[in-house]
């Protein structure tokens, strides 16, 4: 539902709003959609910061989930007017004029992510002119409500100001709620029905909630990257899925055993990641990795024996001197390994276990 009007009398948006003080700054409080924002958006570098593309694309696929369905929301979107537009108390709405522009403070990230699906799904429609299902969704999308805070008498310090306040106490939707909370997408059950119903793993040693964690067994998030690449090999960007209703249980099951074995075949203290490395996401994914190469060569292969043979063996302590040429990094201050870079970790552990597994293999042919 579009809450704003768009007046041709006098080649203005009219905004449906209300007024009053907030920390003793006067203030309008307006409903409006994307697609007037869009219309209004200023950006002013010196009370903004460049802006993340990750952050945009986890953003999209949030807005994703709610055009796909979802229940979804946000905060208010923040803006500076710097004398634009106008109160009228008479007809409880803001006005501004078409080539009227409020500086935003708080939500370029948020408005960029809509900017940036509406840009795709433009695109989109020029292929497929008359898909209605594209078309829809584009409405939906320049239609979604929005609710703005406009301050209207701020100076360039007290928006320098509101801008550090808000996004220093302020925390983006991260991958592993978006997982928990998303709907439609098989891996996201699957990883949902493993952390609550896994038949050896409690789900109080699964992180649902944080991006990260250093006490628990794993995020939601890794948990859905190690099945992806433990059934299908898929670790990077997404490409179609292979995952169905018919390989469902297959794979739920395959990624529980994954799961059981990694802790039964790794160190008891395994889960201090000061102290070992098996447990960090990407080293993880790069076992799953592993195991996925394994079975695709030798499909009679129990996982089991994956384990037993080379993740067993394996000194999984930061002492390793293996891993260093494996490791994006190591401190020598800390004597701790850096396993970041998904792709190149991933890559080169996986790689560095299917050679050892090779060895194995050949000693007993």
């Amino acid at each position: 539902m579009d809450f704003s009007i768009l007046g041709n009398r006098k080649n203005q948006i009219a905004l449906n709003a209300t007024t009053g003080t907030q920390f003793g700054q006067q203030i309008v409080t307006a409903q409006c959609c994307v697609n007037d924002v869009l219309k209004f958006l200023m950006i002013d570098r010196e009370v903004q910061r460049d802006i993340a593309p990750e952050r945009v694309s986890l953003i999209s696929k949030y807005i994703q989930s709610g055009l796909e369905g979802e229940d979804i929301f946000f905060s208010p979107l923040i803006f500076s007017a710097r004398g634009q537009g106008e109160y009228d108390e008479d007809s409880s709405q803001y006005r501004l004029n078409m080539n009227d522009k409020l500086v935003i403070l708080d939500g370029q990230h948020r408005i960029k992510a809509f900017e940036n699906l509406k840009s795709r799904l433009e695109a989109m429609i020029q292929q497929k002119p008359n898909d209605s299902k594209l078309i829809e969704l584009l409405e939906m999308l320049e239609n979604f409500p929005l609710t703005v805070q406009i301050y209207l008498n701020l100076d360039i310090a007290k928006e320098r100001q509101l801008f550090t306040d808000v996004n220093t106490k302020s925390a983006v939707v991260n991958n592993t709620l978006l997982i928990m909370y998303k709907k439609g997408d098989l891996y996201g059950e699957l990883v949902k029905e493993i952390v609550n119903n896994h038949p050896t793993i409690s789900p109080d040693r699964f992180e649902c909630r944080s991006k990260t964690t250093r006490s628990k067994l794993a995020t939601a998030a890794t948990v859905y990257v190690v099945a992806s690449t433990l059934n299908e090999g898929v670790y990077g960007r997404k490409p179609t899925m292979k995952i169905n209703e018919k390989n469902y249980s297959t794979f739920k099951k395959d990624t529980e055993e994954f799961f059981t074995l990694l802790l039964k075949y790794t160190p008891k203290e395994s889960m201090d990641r000061d102290k070992y490395v098996v447990f960090t996401s990407n080293v993880m994914v790069a076992i799953a990795k592993y195991v996925h190469e394994m079975k695709k060569k030798y499909p009679t292969v129990k996982m089991e024996d994956l384990f037993r043979k080379v993740i067993y063996t394996i000194d999984w302590s930061h002492k390793n001197n293996d891993f260093r040429r494996l490791a994006a990094k190591y401190n020598n201050q800390t004597k701790k390994y850096n396993f970041g870079s998904i792709g190149r970790i991933v890559r080169t552990f996986s790689e560095y276990l299917i050679d050892k597994y090779e060895s194995v293999a050949k000693k007993h042919a």
